[in-house]
């Protein structure tokens, strides 16, 4: 038995016992895929984990029923890649071998998922020769250089936050719950099987109330007891997602959760994935998002935020969602108090004077305003930086008609009243 013959014999055994189907060249490329993921020079290029999902979407559901291949198949395959290789194997890993192999010779035992692969390799522009050469794909991987981002404070940042009381009372029960379990997988294992964990969140609450702060702050948390390597945040729209054309939506969703794999996958206004009518594609992206999350369980969060109602339709649209979600986190809208709280921060933040006895109600009052004229869609947090922006502009047309633009003008840096736009 030969080195490849028994890599082969062994895919085949475990697709027939543990799946309980006839084993195809798809089955062995994918798995071949898999381990190129982990021992591959090239093992964090992107393009790996996505040809991998799209064979697995376009063979999926002709399986069933199919023909195989025998033992005598892949051992006849197996000679052929041997005999190709007239200056010895083209890699240390057989794996890669099987790829390469796989992917640029015409075959005398081929099956019916044989130009299901050769679409695959001209949709991502990928040659057999590729998989024994890195230097053909991409110079940087996935996971880039720089790694983790840089350890920061979460708990100075989740308490520098203003408001979100409840909020932050949930992540402090969060980062408690993660410890004790840490602290008990830690532990003998006769005392017991660890807690099988959700880290999955949604997050309700109106724009500007902080949700992505505190996303970046749970990946912060999940990194720091060792659920998520890296812990970054990758934050996406409906536009990220959802392509116009078929096919895309479901190559657009797997980018985006390669990206986050180790991280945290933030959706906001996630609720517009199933919106948009029975001939919209943003379905597709849910249930790409499903099957993602249970193909890489334990490699990244996904945290979708929208509005409570807005919400409670989402998790109904598809009944796979609800039970993937076991808590909830509800953001309130700020008070009066709390956004000019945010607002005198900015003004310390960027060094600017608003001691003027009449600003910072003239600032209540723009807010309050507003509030009204726009109902549900106050920015809250966003709005105070709207405001702020568009009184720096007011700011700097004022004092360039009054000539006081100096680098030594005192001026330079205080707000007045009359820098508070009228309209809202």
């Amino acid at each position: 038995m030969t080195e490849v013959f028994d890599y082969l014999k062994r895919i085949a055994d475990a697709v027939r016992t543990q799946h309980g189907m006839p084993v195809t060249w798809a089955h062995v490329v994918h798995a071949c895929l898999r381990k190129a993921q982990e021992l591959s020079a090239y093992q964090a290029e992107r393009r790996l984990l996505l040809m991998q999902q799209a064979l697995e979407k376009r063979v999926i559901d002709r399986l069933s029923g199919s023909s195989g291949l025998s033992d005598e198949q892949l051992a006849e395959a197996a000679a052929r890649l041997e005999e190709s290789e007239a200056d010895g194997p083209a890699s240390r890993f057989v794996h890669e071998r099987i790829l390469r192999w796989r992917s640029s010779a015409r075959l005398d035992v081929p099956d019916w998922t044989v130009d299901v692969w050769t679409n695959v390799l001209r949709d991502f522009h990928v040659a057999g020769d590729d998989f024994t050469r890195s230097s053909a794909w991409a110079p940087e991987p996935v996971v880039k250089a720089e790694g983790a981002p840089p350890r920061t404070d979460w708990r100075r940042e989740l308490n520098e936050l203003v408001g979100l009381a409840a909020v932050k009372r949930q992540v402090l029960e969060l980062n408690d719950f993660l410890h004790v379990q840490h602290v008990r997988a830690s532990r003998s294992a006769s005392r017991g099987k660890p807690v099988d964990i959700s880290l999955h969140q949604i997050f309700t609450g109106n724009p500007g109330t902080g949700k992505t702060s505190v996303a970046r702050i749970l990946g912060n948390i999940y990194r720091e007891f060792g659920y998520l390597k890296r812990g970054h945040l990758v934050e996406v729209s409906r536009a990220d997602l959802v392509g116009a054309v078929i096919g895309a939506t479901e190559e657009n969703t797997q980018r985006k959760v390669a990206e986050a794999l180790e991280g945290v996958l933030f959706i906001d206004e996630a609720y517009s994935l199933s919106a948009a009518g029975n001939q919209d594609f943003g379905p597709r992206a849910i249930d790409v998002l499903l099957k993602m999350m249970e193909d890489h369980r334990d490699e990244f969060v996904l945290i979708v935020a929208g509005y409570p109602d807005k919400m409670k339709e989402f998790l109904s649209s598809n009944p796979g969602l609800s039970s993937r979600f076991n808590e909830i986190l509800s953001f309130s809208d700020y008070s009066e108090g709390e956004l000019a709280e945010i607002f005198k921060r900015l003004a310390a933040r960027h060094g600017c004077d608003i001691s003027h006895p009449e600003l910072m109600a003239s600032v209540s009052v723009w807010l309050s305003a507003n509030k009204s004229a726009t109902g549900a869609a106050f920015g809250n947090a966003r709005a105070v930086r709207n405001l702020w922006e568009k009184m720096l502009r007011r700011q700097a047309y004022r004092l360039n008609r009054a000539g006081m633009v100096g680098e030594n003008e005192p001026g330079l840096d205080v707000l007045l009243p009359e820098d508070v736009p009228s309209d809202v």
